[in-house]
């Protein structure tokens, strides 16, 4: 976590500061937190879940066939559902997403070819020990020219072609399995990942040995993963459509190659993240620039830390905005045994640093923006001190065993109830949430007539926030006025809570609800949230572009009221909202991974008197009528980072919009690596200028930097 001093001391480094001796740390001085163990230690009580080895899926000598076959099935509920449906028959792809859970007992299973994992399929192993699948030795097809996956995530449309995971594939995830490659099949992918948001990569263990790669591609979260030997550990692309992808609490260790490739505009956070005993740390393809942001990770036995391109070589150079697109954030970190921290590959300059903790910084540099003083550098910028003691302490807290979770199914039946069948689930869900402490709620859809209020140690656990709904009835007086918001799920101020898994609806003619209020205390946990889908449009389009003929009046999205902790892996897309995330009053410290917030008409984020917050890997996203829709507001604001931001307007957005972050009466801000601009109609797609002062009128044209520091 960045102290005050970091904020308005190593943040603001424009210019190489001069080495510092500082203490060799030996490798007890930071200790793994992690386990690493099994996230799930038994089967959770979703009997709408597929469970391999269960009748129909029963598991041989080898394992591939009733793999695919449960996630065939998985599938195929989700399509008879329609919970996960998001496009609605829009863009000639039919109703259904698919999508559910396929549950992997522990043990070892024998694979020998590729499993296809769904569109918003998601694979979840449990037991005391996670559950293995290993790639027989001498597989077929795992030793020609072409990498070949084992897993790899999939878009299959009913009636359709199947492919590769894109901007149409949501919430699929592999979790709590681990996968080894045996010998023989050199061209091995452990994972081939990919989607648009909400997909995951979590809790696994992937021993590559001989083969390839333990992970190719990229969608949104990779967390906690460990990856051993291989050529790559990680072949990193741009994730569809373009987003930024978190690695959080994960270890690369010993490829023969390189722990990171990136290739065509990887954005890339990585978090508590160690790389050790490889040649290359992290390295970028030719004619490539890069977004790479490094926080708290370590480097230990590389031969060269990060080697990325020159920034003045790249194909199109002379255009500030493609040369300044190269950015390197390495933050609050440590080296060990690694002579060279940063390669530039065209001009050979390297940068060497001694044992201890780093800061280091490559691109544009802009420092006390929007003052007098405003001053632009280029180049490397580094300083070195003795590292933080817990630089790989996780800040994520872990869920409940799961054997102290109570489905509300169960509480359900005990009060002689009937839930997910249409009626008001309300009172089912507030007895749970008052007489337990862990509430699991199952693959369904649960409608809520007014607001679930958890207590102060409430945790309310889904697996698949596109498959677990909260709604709410359409047209409820509830939530009848927008000058007096309720939310469809709040938690109490100072309380400790998680909120995982779930999916949340506001419906339609409900202007004064929200998706949920979070007052929670530091040590809670939001993650894993997907609210319900809806592009704005103006009232004087039709409806059927892009599919949806709802044009609602509602104020609020996510609420964040005076609280804080942990918040992960969320997308906030409903379109009718005047905002996807409001935080208020928030002084909690606070880390967000991997948020996506879209489509608003207004605002995407709104931050009012809030300090001591960091996002990684923010991304917001205007559509084709939400043009003039801001990126960012901050109100009377301090101590904020914002670390390799997305701000993201698509190619057919009607007009310009004139800054991308907008601010007033805010001090020690800093944005480290953001991505601003896109070669497409750029007079519209490029921000008129990245941050103003919307007081002063000053602003800072520039829409890629590396480093931006705001006094």
């Amino acid at each position: 976590m960045l102290s005050r001093r970091h904020f308005t001391g190593l943040a603001a480094a424009a210019v190489a500061t001069p080495f510092v001796r500082a203490g060799i740390q030996s490798a007890a001085a930071h200790p793994e937190t992690l386990g690493f163990g099994s996230a799930y230690d038994a089967c959770p009580p979703d009997p709408t879940a597929v469970v391999l080895g269960s009748p129909g899926f029963e598991v041989g000598a080898d394992a591939t066939q009733a793999l695919q076959s449960a996630v065939d099935e998985a599938s195929r509920r989700g399509i008879a559902n329609k919970l996960g449906d998001i496009l609605g028959g829009a863009r000639d792809f039919p109703l259904g997403d698919g999508g559910g859970v396929v549950f992997v007992p522990p043990g070892t299973y024998s694979l020998s070819a590729p499993i296809d994992v769904h569109d918003s399929v998601r694979i979840i192993g449990f037991g005391r020990r996670r559950p293995r699948f290993v790639l027989a030795p001498n597989s077929p097809g795992y030793a020609g020219s072409v990498p070949r996956d084992v897993f790899s995530f999939r878009r299959r449309p009913v009636g359709g072609p199947v492919s590769y995971a894109n901007n149409d594939t949501f919430g699929s995830g592999l979790i709590n399995v681990d996968v080894a490659i045996g010998p023989g099949n050199p061209r091995a992918i452990a994972v081939r990942f990919g989607g648009a948001q909400l997909c995951l990569l979590q809790d696994l263990d992937l021993d590559v040995g001989d083969g390839w790669a333990g992970i190719d591609h990229n969608a949104n979260l990779i967390q906690r993963v460990r990856v051993r030997g291989g050529a790559v550990g990680f072949n990193a692309y741009a994730a569809s459509a373009g987003w930024p992808t978190t690695v959080l609490d994960c270890r690369f260790t010993g490829q023969r190659e390189t722990a990171i490739r990136t290739n065509n505009d990887a954005k890339l956070v990585l978090v508590r993240t160690v790389l050790a005993g490889v040649p290359r740390g992290v390295e970028c393809v030719p004619a490539q620039f890069l977004h790479l942001y490094l926080h708290g990770c370590v480097l230990e036995d590389v031969a060269e830390g990060i080697v990325m391109n020159d920034s003045d070589q790249l194909p199109g150079a002379t255009d500030p905005r493609i040369r300044n697109s190269n950015q390197l954030n390495l933050v609050n970190s440590v080296v060990r045994r690694t002579p060279t921290v940063l390669t530039l590959a065209q001009s050979g300059r390297r940068t060497s640093a001694r044992d201890g903790g780093i800061d280091l910084n490559y691109g544009l540099r802009i420092t006390d923006a929007l003052s007098a003083r405003e001053a632009r550098a280029e180049g490397v910028a580094m300083s070195q001190r003795t590292p933080d003691r817990d630089v790989l302490t996780t800040d994520v807290p872990a869920l409940p065993s799961v054997s102290t979770w109570v489905s509300v199914a169960d509480v359900a039946a005990r009060m002689g109830r009937t839930i997910g069948a249409g009626g008001d689930d309300l009172p089912v869900f507030q007895a749970a949430v008052d007489r337990h402490e862990n509430v699991f709620v199952p693959i369904g859809e649960y409608m809520l007539a007014g607001t679930l209020r958890l207590r102060q140690h409430t945790n309310l656990i889904g697996l698949h926030p596109r498959q677990t709904w909260l709604r709410t009835p359409d047209g409820t007086p509830y939530f009848g006025d927008p000058d007096r918001p309720r939310a469809l799920v709040e938690t109490p101020l100072g309380g400790r809570n998680i909120v995982h898994g779930l999916g949340l609806d506001t419906a339609r003619n409900t202007p004064g609800a929200v998706n949920i209020s979070w007052r929670s205390e530091r040590g809670s946990y939001l993650a894993d949230i997907g609210t319900q889908f809806v592009k704005w449009h103006p009232d004087d389009v039709p409806g059927g572009d892009p599919g949806y003929t709802y044009k609602g009046k509602h104020k609020y999205g996510i609420w964040v009221r005076g609280g804080g902790g942990v918040l992960s892996n969320i997308w906030s897309s409903n379109g009718w909202a005047d905002n996807g995330l409001l935080v208020e009053s928030s002084s909690v410290p606070t880390s967000a991974y991997e948020l996506s917030i879209e489509h608003h008409q207004h605002r995407e984020v709104v931050l009012r008197q809030v300090s001591g917050w960091q996002f990684f890997g923010l991304q917001t996203e205007d559509h084709i009528y939400g043009w003039q829709s801001q990126a960012v507001e901050l109100d009377r604001c301090q101590h904020l980072l914002f670390a390799n931001s997305v701000l993201f307007r698509v190619a057919t957005v009607l007009g310009p919009y004139p800054y991308g972050v907008g601010l007033r009466n805010c001090h020690d801000i800093v944005f480290r690596g953001t991505r601003g601009y896109r070669d497409k109609t750029p007079e519209f797609t490029q921000w008129g200028a990245a941050v103003t002062d919307v007081r002063s009128g000053r602003s800072v044209p520039d829409p890629e930097f590396a480093v931006l520091t705001i006094r």
